[in-house]
């Protein structure tokens, strides 16, 4: 097996053994959340099967001599990771507004208040639950599993795997029409893109937070896709379930197909400069010597030249140094004048 094949095949290896890692804790996630109560149990789920994937993946980084443990996760630690966060949950919550917008301008849109402590208290929990079930999410699409992808296959097809999974992964489950496979994908075009530009988990993670955690917390709205959060606001969408999503929430909507082709876009711009400083790769020569050969006219002339019978230098003739002149002292003055 030569080296480069070794180096194609590393990769392929450990990204198939964080695979199965990934189908081991989400497994034990779900057995450790019959443990506490049916309150709890989502959180416990979701936190459980985070901390697996965060401790396993980062020992099998850890165990990779030629990889740094948390960038393995993808906690890449840099200047400015306050400022990614940021920049993704921004973006995140612009499709949130996007998303319940249709049925707000058609008077579809109905908003329901309850400010009594159990309320509080379950938003606060669904607030958890999101971040978690975010961590999750983008441990798999920002950390060792998408990195090894990358590795083996490249960019392009990496992200072409993801999407041809999460879309199987909506035929399995409630979401396997048409409009709704076009959604998963576009959103895991989306979640692809934003850690491609960054090759870090602070990006995305932070889009979804600030997607999932304003849309169904903020707004009330109901979501086909994520884990079902309760907080203080409950909306319920009428009109065209094509406009509105309906009793589905605005996810399942045709208009959320625009609203995640203009997210890509604007998150194309907006990351930039983040992927000219993360992914740029300059252009490096082979170390091979270059010799270029010289013309042919410049070959005859030299052959030419040293043809031709070398000179001579005479040499000058031998000279006699000048006599020194030394200073005489004057003569005295003559009496007879």
């Amino acid at each position: 097996m030569t080296s480069s094949s070794g180096k194609t095949t590393r990769p392929a290896a450990l990204f198939l053994l964080s695979c199965a890692w990934l189908v081991l804790a989400l497994g034990a996630g779900r057995e450790m959340s019959g443990l506490v109560p049916a309150l709890w149990q989502d959180f416990a789920r979701l936190a459980g099967a985070a901390l697996l994937l965060f401790t396993g993946f980062y020992f099998m980084g850890r165990s990779q001599p030629d990889m740094r443990p948390l960038s393995s996760v993808g906690l890449v630690l840099r200047p400015g990771i306050a400022t990614e966060f940021g920049v993704g949950a921004a973006v995140g919550w612009g499709i949130a507004i996007a998303l319940v917008l249709p049925a707000m301008l058609t008077g579809n849109l109905s908003l329901t208040f309850s400010w009594d402590a159990t309320a509080l208290t379950r938003m606060l929990l669904s607030a958890a639950m999101l971040a978690a079930f975010a961590a999750v999410v983008q441990l798999v699409l920002a950390g060792l599993p998408m990195r090894m992808l990358v590795a083996s296959v490249g960019p392009t097809w990496a992200t072409v795997a993801v999407i041809f999974v999460c879309c199987c992964m909506a035929l399995a489950g409630q979401a396997g029409e048409g409009s709704s496979l076009l959604f998963v994908a576009l959103a895991a075009g989306l979640f692809c893109a934003a850690y491609l530009r960054t090759r870090a988990i602070w990006l995305p993670l932070g889009l979804q937070i600030g997607w999932t955690v304003g849309l169904q917390l903020l707004f009330g709205a109901n979501s086909p896709y994520e884990p079902p959060g309760y907080g203080i606001v409950q909306s319920d969408s009428g009109g065209p379930a094509w406009l509105t999503g309906g009793p589905f929430g605005p996810e399942a909507s045709l208009a959320a197909m625009l609203v995640l082709i203009g997210a890509i876009i604007v998150l194309f711009r907006v990351t930039r400069d983040y992927a000219w400083h993360y992914t740029y790769k300059p252009i490096e020569g082979a170390a091979h010597a270059v010799v270029v050969a010289p013309p042919a006219e410049h070959v005859k002339e030299e052959a030419k030249f040293a043809a031709v019978a070398p000179l001579v230098q005479i040499g000058g003739l031998p000279t006699t140094p000048a006599p020194s002149l030394k200073e005489e002292a004057p003569s005295p003055p003559d009496p007879m004048l």
